[in-house]
């Protein structure tokens, strides 16, 4: 029982970090992710996207501290992992920094 566990748990831990999709750092977002994967690989396609996030929510709401705790500790990898490879430089998307324009008060538009 113990090797079934260590190995699920790999799994999950694997799953987490593959690229591709952008890492989510809610612990409920790893857990519906993880939760859609699975049906996909069981065949189950033929489900409206708010079925599965009702049934996922039921889900998650009757999991114990004990089970969630593994989407937790992969929420939090994905938090450290975005805060080291994402620097914050405040800079906008293109790089550049934009001036800012004052408003000009009305009193001064209407003397030009």
């Amino acid at each position: 029982m113990l090797a079934t566990k260590i190995s699920w748990c790999c799994s999950t831990f694997a799953f987490s970090m593959r690229l591709g999709k952008s890492p989510t750092v809610n612990p409920y977002f790893v857990f519906l992710d993880h939760f859609r994967n699975n049906l996909q690989k069981r065949g189950i396609c033929q489900l409206k996207p708010t079925v599965i996030n009702k049934v996922a929510g039921i889900k998650w709401r009757k999991m114990t501290p004990a089970q969630k705790s593994v989407f937790i500790e992969i929420a939090q990898i994905n938090r450290s992992r975005m805060n080291t490879t994402i620097p914050r430089l405040g800079l906008p998307v293109g790089g550049v920094k934009r001036c800012l324009i004052k408003k000009v008060p009305r009193a001064v538009k209407e003397t030009f």
